[in-house]
């Protein structure tokens, strides 16, 4: 565990967090296509995604706050979703529906910019 947390301190911050980001993007991803075609391999796809999240956001939390971490991790997650939800699965957003998202989204780029 020793190793693994002296390798994680030489990891900038937000590197982990794109990085986790990625893997949960990805996870959800893969859930969306097992909901599509439920076979163990997308569903052991979509746990190691998740798996990966967790990977590298934990060590984030051995320098930085909880609030902080989270929020960035939100955003970074939130735009990775719409991505996929929209382009690649080409889902649809009523006028509400988006309202919310960008409220959601500027909320959280306020908390972000003003801690710390």
């Amino acid at each position: 565990m020793q190793t693994f947390v002296q390798i994680a301190q030489k990891i900038p911050i937000p590197v982990l967090l794109l990085l986790s980001g990625t893997g949960v993007i990805l996870g959800d991803t893969f859930a969306k296509y097992w909901s599509l075609d439920p076979r163990w391999s997308i569903f052991v796809a979509a746990m190691i995604g998740y798996l990966a999240s967790g990977f590298f956001y934990i060590p984030s939390l051995l320098r930085e706050g909880l609030v902080i971490t989270s929020v960035i991790w939100s955003l970074i997650s939130i735009i990775g979703f719409l991505f996929v939800g929209l382009v690649v699965f080409k889902e649809h957003l009523t006028l509400v529906q988006w309202i919310g998202v960008m409220f959601g989204v500027v909320s959280m780029l306020v908390l972000a910019t003003t801690m710390k």
